[in-house]
């Protein structure tokens, strides 16, 4: 995953900006949205034109400025799950766009279910490999090193009466913190180079991860 954000130079940032009385507990202390906020501004690169930075739970990532934006959360299986969705066109929680990117946040497997954030990974896959031929399997990796694993997982996706789409998700599943980060974006098939290119590659490649869930 590339980085523009240098996270050991955020991070302090994002503490020198606590009071001073917290000095002591700045280490096990996450800092606030707002601070976070201001911290980037001096810690990042202009963005490219047409992009805003984005701040989400423990994401920093590069946002179109036209997209529309919602926020939920909901259960998956029992572990909460906060999303983030961006796109052009108009939706919902029940009307899904054709293109457009998804931010999800899977914190707690372990605590709660005991499962590790890795094979919690397996189970939001499989329904999805479930559903499809193996020839819509566009891409399948996966990049383990300690307690991180990387899963990168593109696929065609033609329900009956829709717009053929492809999908593509990297995945970041952290045992240590107990956390799993889902990125997704998502284009109609016949202008996937094009939206791919111009959309998603700035969004994915720029993603970076905080060592803390900002408070609100």
């Amino acid at each position: 995953m590339a980085s523009s954000l240098k996270l050991a130079a955020l991070t302090a940032a994002l503490f020198s900006c606590l009071p001073l009385a917290s000095a002591q507990t700045a280490a096990t202390t996450a800092p606030t949205k707002s601070q976070v906020q201001e911290a980037m501004k001096s810690q990042l690169l202009a963005p490219p034109e047409g992009f805003n930075w984005q701040l989400y739970k423990n994401v920093v990532f590069l946002k179109p400025a036209a997209w529309k934006a919602r926020e939920m959360t909901q259960d998956l299986a029992g572990v909460a799950m906060s999303t983030y969705a961006t796109s052009p066109e108009d939706f919902s929680r029940t009307q899904h766009f054709e293109l457009g990117a998804t931010i999800e946040l899977i914190s707690g497997s372990q605590r709660i279910r005991g499962i590790p954030a890795k094979r919690f990974v397996l189970g939001y896959l499989k329904p999805i490999v479930d559903k499809h031929k193996a020839e819509d399997v566009l891409m399948f990796e996966q990049k383990s090193q300690g307690d991180v694993e990387q899963t990168f997982f593109r696929y065609r996706d033609a329900p009956p009466g829709l717009v053929p789409v492809i999908v593509h998700k990297f995945i970041i599943a952290n045992n240590a913190t107990d956390r799993v980060n889902v990125f997704t974006f998502e284009s109609p098939v016949e202008t996937w180079d094009d939206n791919w290119a111009k959309y998603g590659t700035p969004i994915i490649s720029k993603l970076n991860l905080l060592p803390h869930v900002p408070s609100e």
